[in-house]
């Protein structure tokens, strides 16, 4: 009988017995009155600062409750929250010092309300993600917060690049997250280059990003974090600007697919990325996986739906020896053979084969030597059989004295 799907490979758990509780009298109560106001106030300031301050109508003790926990205010998730309704909880709120808001997925928030925003000098954190109804006019009201060192404006599908004109003055950013910003183009990203101190931007399904926008890039000199995933615009020359990114660890270019063997080349002086995702980079082959060599702090790879990669691409991998996490799903070119260049990652904890459907049982014997792994996806294998798995049982299990439970699919 064939098995597929994921192999997860966890801890024996050793039962416990339960506790002996200590017996509680019978008609033992706690008057509310008798626990000290801190406490009560630690405990209710963890409910979204809209619900403070019905709360704290309930008693005479309880009208002083903060809105404010530890400098931050969380008022996300309320899409009925409007701009009104900010000012009143701010007003409340004055005195305090605010240092960070959260008013993701507040949708009825508009420019007006971001108005409110703007006499709060000290803050430093700014989230405004799925604030759909915000437009470049609200955002020229953050340009006097110039203490912000994090803004998401994510899903903000109003922002155009005349919006990202008032971030100038932000000088002290470090994090800028401007996902599905879909209205951004290269001209916007001419008003980022001033931001040298961002260690960490979020470009991801910014359709009208092209390579010529990825030139504004270059100052950012600081960045460790950049996410391009699923751009439709950006090709080989794009990535030629990343060059002189030498401080990145994380970079994402999930859905690429103009990027060819070419475009990894320039990725060879990133030396220092720890994170890589190539998924869904169709064009990418074994020969591109060999500009990869000098990337030897990479833990994590990502090739799932680079179908074009075969066993002789996996031998390019072998000297990453420092990779916890590869994903080779759907990579149906990938034979038993090629797994046989996997056995020296010794490091790896997460190993996914899911969608390779070359794989046979004889495939498997390769991964004796990975006795960390923890996570082994093998769904749409449909080569490996009862054999194959009993295999990574008396492999894997008996010398890591781990059970695999087996999930059939």
């Amino acid at each position: 009988m064939a098995l597929s799907g994921l192999v997860p490979l966890t801890l024996q758990a050793t039962a416990q017995p339960a506790p002996v509780l200590a017996s509680t009298p019978k008609h033992a109560t706690t008057d509310i009155k008798a626990i000290p106001s801190a406490v009560i106030g630690r405990i209710l300031s963890f409910l979204p600062a809209q619900q403070i301050t019905h709360v704290r109508q309930v008693c005479k003790a309880w009208r002083n409750l903060s809105l404010v926990n530890d400098g931050y205010l969380d008022l996300s998730g309320l899409p009925n929250l409007s701009g009104s309704d900010l000012k009143i909880i701010l007003d409340k709120a004055s005195g305090t010092r605010i240092t960070s808001i959260n008013l993701s997925n507040c949708k009825n928030i508009t420019d007006a309300g971001l108005a409110h925003l703007s006499k709060l000098t000290l803050l430093s954190s700014l989230d405004l993600s799925e604030c759909y109804n915000i437009t470049d006019a609200g955002i020229a009201h953050l340009s006097k917060l110039t203490l912000l060192s994090s803004l998401d404006l994510s899903e903000c599908y109003n922002i155009t690049d005349a919006g990202l004109a008032h971030l100038v003055p932000l000088t002290l950013l470090s994090s800028l997250n401007l996902s599905k910003c879909y209205n951004i183009t290269d001209t916007g990203l001419a008003y980022l280059a001033p931001l040298t101190l961002l260690s960490s931007l979020d470009l991801s399904r910014c359709y009208n990003i092209t390579d010529a926008g990825l030139a504004h890039l270059v100052t950012l000199t600081l960045l460790s974090s950049l996410d391009l995933s699923w751009g439709r615009n950006i090709t080989d020359a794009g990535l030629s600007h990343l060059v002189t990114l030498t401080l990145l660890s994380s970079l994402d270019l999930r859905g690429r697919i103009n990027i060819t063997d070419a475009g990894l080349a320039h990725l060879a002086t990133l030396t220092l990325l720890s994170s890589l995702d190539l998924s869904w980079c169709y064009n990418i082959t074994d020969a591109g996986l060999a500009h990869l060599l000098t990337l030897t702090l990479l833990s994590s790879l990502d090739l799932s739906w680079c179908t074009k990669i075969t066993d002789a691409g996996l031998a390019h991998l072998s000297k990453l020896t420092l990779l916890s996490s590869l994903a080779l799903g759907e990579c149906k070119n990938i034979k038993s053979a090629g797994l046989g260049h996997l056995s020296k990652l010794t490091l790896l904890s997460s190993l996914d084969l899911s969608g390779c459907a070359n794989i046979t049982d004889a495939g498997l014997v390769h991964l004796e030597t990975l006795t960390l792994l923890s996570s082994l996806n093998l769904r749409g294998c449909y080569k490996i059989t009862d054999a194959g798995v009993a295999h990574l049982y008396r492999s894997v299990a008996v010398r890591t004295r781990k059970t695999i439970p087996l999930r059939e699919g």
